[in-house]
């Protein structure tokens, strides 16, 4: 470029004494040099072009000094340039070794040294050699914010590959909070919250995502949903529990999956008590039968209401084999024994289930009917195992399996 530049300059002084010609043969000057007792005396024009030859001679003797250096550094630029192409290749192909020596050299021996100490440090990072990836990532020039932000990024990365996310996590945030719109960071950023189940970061980070077009509506909805029932299912006391659930924004709920997950927990940290209304707005809102299983476990106080809530749900759902089956449980628990069959029977003649036959063998075993009842747990644990049922003895017979199924129980 600079060679090019040069001669550029020197076609113009060529042109522009051409131009001026006539002006010199008209009128050529005098110029009259004394220096050390001589006197040199020529025209304007003569002196310009002799000055520009000597400029040119100079020129050229110094180009044909440095000619040797400038090879070499040519030679060893191109060097760099097919160990830096041999070394990306063998990243590509997984060959971590060949990768992390062609990309060491090519480091070394090039003054740009930035992206390819952070390829090697990938590389040693493929072998599981930590050590080698964290020497490579301080090698790797960081004397501006784009060339710092880089070796961080491939830092966290590193770390995340490794499972190390607690470590990655607060690198990550400091990126973040460099450029917040970062594509890459605020995956790795997600995903990093995501493994450490920190949801409460990770709802705050999706507007962001949202804004950047990273995730779409549905998709944030998705994650906003995931968080709130990991959080629910974590929640360590029945305090702990009631606060999460107040904090839930209100679409979340009445969302059937988190009331579904608060349910459960409740169930688990013995407040089922919890579960009465926020389960009966909810299906008052949108039925969904598998709720009733949850309902169909009261709190100490509770089962008579729930039993009367069920009956009104039962004018409008007279075919809900869940339905039919909560009630049964919910009289049993009230000790109405003939309802109590009655609702189970025809939870099993609606839909043959594993709760089903193990609800009605556990009341016919309290009153007595141990046959029947040995029957239907057998009928349990056969579904259980992914097996068809088999009919029952005595009365019950009508709650009969396919009609291929012959095995007789004993």
């Amino acid at each position: 470029m600079k060679t090019v530049f040069l001669v550029l300059i020197a076609i113009a002084l060529a042109l522009l004494a051409a131009a001026l010609a006539p002006v010199f043969k008209a009128d050529p000057g005098m110029v009259q040099i004394h220096f050390l007792g001589w006197t040199v005396e020529t025209s304007v024009l003569v002196l310009v072009l002799g000055v520009l030859a000597i400029w040119l001679l100079v020129w050229a003797v110094v180009r044909i000094w440095k000619m040797p250096a400038e090879t070499a550094r040519r030679m060893k630029e191109q060097r760099a340039m097919r160990q830096l192409e041999t070394g990306l290749l063998a990243l590509t192909e997984g060959d971590w070794r060949k990768a992390e020596r062609a990309l060491e050299k090519s480091a070394s021996s090039h003054g740009r040294t930035t992206a390819r100490y952070l390829a090697a440090a990938e590389a040693a990072d493929g072998q599981d050699a930590g050590d080698r990836a964290e020497y490579y990532l301080e090698q790797a020039d960081t004397r501006n914010k784009k060339q710092r932000f880089l070796v961080e990024l491939t830092r966290a990365r590193i770390l995340m590959a490794n499972g190390q996310f607690e470590e990655a996590r607060p690198v990550l945030e400091d990126l973040q909070q460099r450029q917040r719109k970062h594509p890459q960071v605020l995956e790795m950023l997600s995903r990093c919250y995501t493994e450490l189940g920190e949801w409460e970061p990770l709802v705050k980070l999706l507007p962001v995502m949202l804004k950047t077009k990273m995730l779409d509506t549905q998709k944030a909805d998705d994650l906003k949903q995931q968080a709130a029932i990991i959080e629910l299912q974590h929640s360590k006391t029945v305090e702990a529990l009631q606060s999460d659930w107040r904090a839930q924004p209100k679409n979340l709920q009445r969302d059937v999956e988190v009331v579904r997950a608060f349910a459960d927990r409740a169930i688990e940290l013995d407040a089922p008590e919890l579960t009465e209304e926020i389960i009966r707005n909810t299906l008052k809102r949108e039925w969904d039968s598998s709720l009733l299983i949850h309902y169909g476990r009261p709190g100490p106080d509770d089962a008579s209401k729930r039993l009367r809530q069920c009956e009104k749900w039962l004018q409008a759902q007279p075919d809900d084999p869940w339905l039919h089956l909560t009630l049964g449980r919910l009289c049993a628990r009230e000790e109405i024994w003939g309802k109590a069959r009655e609702h189970l029977v025809r939870s099993l003649e609606l839909e043959p289930t594993v709760a089903g036959y193990d609800s009605l063998g556990q009341l016919l075993e309290r009153k007595g009917e141990l046959e029947v009842a040995m029957a239907c747990f057998r009928n349990a644990l056969r579904m259980n195992q992914g097996k068809d049922p088999l009919p029952l003895p005595g009365e019950l017979a009508r709650l009969e399996g396919p009609e291929d199924v012959t095995e007789p129980v004993t």
